[in-house]
């Protein structure tokens, strides 16, 4: 009789729509390969998505749907290769048994830049509630268990370095658990951390599309075309690697620190610029944001004058890479919608756009990059006026609670920018609020959000 859970390889930490439209179709692409892998996906953030999955045998659709080869096109593919469901922390002993399976050989996740973050953790016998002290816990039954086998981690935050920091988290945890000397010599031998890139725009339900499959399928996802993965590692470790033959490009490099700073800082930084200023001025989807020519002129300067000139690379390239980038976002199919962008912004403008802060400043005399204060501005003015729409995290939420009630609009601002964002105000955020100030007022007499 079959253990339960033996033919699962491949343990994900997200149920999100990015994973399931970017990471399921290369795997079942693999498994027509005759490379047989399935998945156990992990949610640990509560939500509905699981359930769903269970509901539907743990089957979806994922509709690709853009511009290929300078065409039109939209094709649908069936998921089969996930195969199982845990939700934690209710089933983390079924969690922490995956650790004796020989056959599971790949960790990999998406838990946002806001998941990805220390936190202190009681006892090695209770649960961890954070996912770095979550994965040093199966390490470490893993070590206890099964020490001559492989592991591959492969987080995928838009965080640089991700597989360094999240074994650096490992590691810390392991030490307070006081861990043997033997355990991290296993950990540099038989564990594998590697830090990725990863890169499509997945708009999620398929709203705009005429799909048969929306019918049966509660979790079909939209995606573009466009598929990128960049892993960093030596060519030896290719075997490790069995993504590196789906037929989505995935590559393994020496170095992605050039792929991870340009994706994160114009792409990723685009989208948290235009989620914040797109939602306080009317818009509901990126691409009815930049097909206003307005703002697509403003987007432009931003990136060539606050982003590109501080990322150290070829300026020729960069441009060619963020006319790419506004061809994605202009992608007929895709509503790419604010409202899902928005998610935990706090975490990702700390990390997409707040680095280039000091580089901006340092070449203009002290003064923050006006435009990116704006969207910083516009995601706090939506913060404070909408506390019931606010998703991020509870360290976040409560911190937007103590605001004192009986300061001004911009008090308020400046208060949330020192104690979030440990920012000093400055004439570029004075300025920003300036040139803002009458668009808020506008939208708070404009409910229905129409565009200003």
């Amino acid at each position: 009789m079959q253990m339960p859970n033996q033919d699962i390889h491949i343990l994900q930490f997200g149920t999100g729509n990015f994973l399931r439209a970017f990471f399921e179709p290369m795997v079942q692409t693999l498994n027509k390969k005759n490379i047989p892998l399935n998945i156990c996906m992990i949610q640990s953030t509560g939500g509905k998505t699981l359930d769903k999955l269970k509901a539907q045998n743990f089957h979806y659709h994922v509709c690709e749907a853009g511009i290929k080869n300078g065409e039109k096109v939209q094709e649908i593919q069936k998921i089969t290769c996930v195969r199982e469901g845990l939700d934690l922390p209710k089933d983390n002993e079924k969690f922490l048994d995956l650790a004796s399976n020989p056959q599971v050989k790949w960790i990999i996740s998406n838990v946002t830049e806001a998941g990805m973050v220390w936190k202190e953790e009681g006892l090695l016998e209770e649960f961890a509630e954070s996912f770095a002290g979550r994965i040093a816990q199966w390490l470490i039954r893993r070590f206890e268990r099964l020490s001559e086998t492989e592991t591959v981690l492969l987080p995928c935050e838009l965080i640089p370095n991700n597989g360094d920091l999240l074994k650096e988290f490992v590691v810390k945890h392991a030490r307070r658990w006081n861990q043997s000397p033997e355990f991290f010599s296993w950990l540099d031998r038989k564990v594998y951390f590697f830090n990725n890139l990863v890169d499509r725009i997945v708009p999620g339900f398929p709203n705009r599309l005429d799909l048969k499959e929306k019918e049966n399928d509660a979790l079909v996802v939209q995606t573009e075309p466009y598929s990128f993965w960049a892993i960093e590692g030596k060519k030896e470790q290719s075997p490790l690697l069995p993504f590196l033959k789906a037929d989505s490009q995935v590559v393994l490099e020496e170095d992605i620190q050039g792929f991870s700073l340009r994706k994160i800082r114009i792409l990723n930084g685009c989208h948290t610029y235009i989620a914040a200023k797109g939602i306080m001025t009317g818009y509901q989807t990126v691409r009815e944001f930049i097909s206003d020519k307005k703002n697509l002129s403003i987007l432009n300067e931003m990136v060539e004058k606050e982003i590109i000139p501080y990322l150290g690379m070829d300026l020729n390239e960069l441009k060619s890479y963020k006319e790419e980038i506004f061809a994605r976002f202009a992608n007929p199919f895709v509503d790419h919608r604010l409202e899902d962008i928005l998610l935990n912004s706090t975490a990702k403008f700390k990390s997409r756009l707040l680095p280039l802060f000091l580089p901006f400043s340092q070449k203009n005399e002290g003064i923050y990059p006006k435009e990116i204060c704006k969207g910083l501005i516009y995601l706090l003015h939506f913060y404070l006026q909408n506390p019931n729409q606010v998703r991020e995290t509870s360290a976040v939420t409560s911190l937007l609670a103590e605001v004192p009630r009986e300061l001004s609009s911009k008090e308020k601002i400046m208060w949330v920018t020192k104690n979030l964002f440990g920012l000093k105000w400055n004439p570029g955020l004075e300025q920003a609020f300036l040139d803002i100030t009458s668009v808020n007022l506008a939208f708070i007499q404009n409910p229905n959000r129409q565009h200003i």
